[in-house]
């Protein structure tokens, strides 16, 4: 886990006073890295000899199979049914993982040119997808999927498999990250963005997984995946068999306070991770389908995703209200719901809206939405200068770390964050079935926030979804994957 005190190198353990500190020192001090504010102002986009722009880079060895379920599920309806047809396995999982992570537009006129079906800082891409193969396989091979392209790209010496229809039939899927693709002005909060963004990317892998008729079982947090130096996994996904549904996920002990003990938990290779279901999944998928217009198919969903002009805010947005709004809360409740099988103790992953009352900029109010679909009684915001509205409509998702580190030690950093944007990402998906936009926001004062939010002194602000009306056009030009 990339974590340390410059951002780059691994820090297992972080010292104070000459003693280890305890895990969940060590992952609020990873989560304060906003607090500092040594994020500097970006002065270009494209910082380095390598970055990951979105664009194709062809790779020796690299093979662009033909995809005939491309197209049959890039239209399918956004709100199902899940593809059907004589496709395989295969054919099926390679067609989803196109349609989640290629390059789907350029805006020539937009300071962030790329886009994709779900954020990224600046759309500088730090996460990667790679499709890896079976446990028994007798020769392991590990496929980067090219985010134009479509190519599969062998990674660490190994070639595309010769039957490449019987490989994929058992492979997993790997996302991992690597935060050093951000520029450096970004400082120390790369490692958390580039964690995040991999959450948002398993979420869209799970919804065109489900749409292509598979069930994906999304598993958090690294695991034993040998990848190329400077690449950290933070989840992976694997398939239930065709009707019948993988394990349970761990229940909590009846006091609810900790964990199955660690011999009990689903693993992803050699590694233990919390994870949620594919028939969690499905319900998420279909929320956030539901505001979808009649007739939407999957791609035009995925390519309406936006985070909106870069430069809106909330006097230059237009009004938002709770009720417009509905498309988003409902995938983030359902998504939260659906995280509940992944978090350690009940209560240490929160969601709150934050509105403002009678349309009045200065009269501002939060409301936890739980799980179950509650909206507690509303409290007032204060105005301050740290904690101004970046819209009319806007959701804080809250983290209780103590339980994060007694769950998973050092791995709750790459657990964590992951989840946050897995949840994030719905309520994304969520305003582009409505036509709206939302901004990811991780860059602010989580002490500030906190209180303005009147949080209990445990729960920290630990990611904000600003949602907006004005979408933009920017010149953008369509990338067909299809070609």
């Amino acid at each position: 886990m990339t974590g340390g005190p410059d951002g780059d190198a691994p820090a297992a353990h972080v010292r104070q006073g000459g003693r280890p500190a305890a895990p969940t020192a060590v992952l609020a001090g990873f989560h304060a890295q906003s607090h500092e504010k040594d994020v500097s102002q970006v002065e270009t986009l494209f910082f380095g000899p390598s970055l990951s722009n979105g664009l194709a880079r062809p790779v020796p060895g690299q093979e662009r199979p033909p995809l005939p379920a491309l197209g049959p599920l890039r239209d399918t309806g956004a709100a199902g049914p899940a593809l059907g047809g004589p496709w395989t396995r295969a054919q099926r999982l390679l067609a989803a993982c196109v349609e989640a992570v290629r390059v789907r537009r350029v805006s020539a006129a937009d300071r962030y040119p790329v886009h994709r079906a779900y954020p990224s800082p600046r759309g500088l891409f730090g996460a990667d997808l790679f499709v890896v193969h079976a446990a028994d396989d007798p020769a392991p091979w590990i496929l980067r999927v090219d985010p134009q392209s479509h190519a599969l790209q062998p990674w660490g010496g190994c070639r595309v498999p010769d039957d490449l229809e019987a490989a994929l039939t058992g492979a997993r899927l790997v996302v991992a990250v690597d935060h050093r693709r951000y520029p450096p002005e970004y400082g120390r909060l790369r490692p958390s963005l580039a964690l995040l963004e991999g959450g948002h990317l398993l979420a869209a892998l799970g919804l065109t997984l489900t749409r292509a008729g598979l069930a994906p079982r999304t598993h958090l947090g690294p695991t034993d995946t040998p990848l190329p130096y400077g690449f950290s996994p933070c989840g992976a996904i694997t398939l239930e068999p065709a009707g019948r549904p993988g394990p349970p996920p761990t229940p909590l002990t009846p006091s609810g306070r900790d964990r199955a003990p660690a011999s009990d938990r689903r693993t992803v290779g050699a590694s233990s991770t919390p994870g949620i279901s594919a028939e969690a999944t499905r319900r998420v998928a279909e929320t956030a389908a539901g505001g979808a217009a009649s007739g939407t198919g999957l791609r035009g969903w995925l390519d309406d995703r936006t985070s909106g002009v870069s430069t809106a805010n909330l006097v230059t947005s237009a009004y938002v209200s709770p009720e417009d709004g509905t498309g988003v809360t409902s995938p983030l409740v359902a998504a939260l719901a659906a995280a509940q099988e992944a978090v350690p103790v009940p209560g240490c992953l929160r969601l709150y809206r934050t509105v403002l009352v009678d349309d009045l900029v200065n009269e501002r109010a939060a409301s936890e939405l739980t799980p179950d679909g509650a909206e507690l009684p509303p409290r007032p915001v204060p105005r301050t200068g740290e904690t101004n509205f970046a819209s009319s409509l806007g959701y804080t998702l809250t983290a209780d770390f103590a339980p994060w580190a007694r769950a998973h030690g050092d791995g709750a950093q790459s657990v964590l964050h992951t989840l946050l944007g897995w949840v994030a990402q719905w309520g994304c998906l969520g305003a582009a079935a409505t036509g709206l936009c939302a901004r990811p926001m991780r860059n602010y004062q989580e002490a500030d926030w906190a209180a303005a939010l009147g949080l209990a002194p445990e729960e920290t602000p630990a990611y904000q979804l600003w949602v907006r009306a004005e979408r933009g056009a920017f010149m953008d030009t369509p990338v067909d994957a299809a070609r």
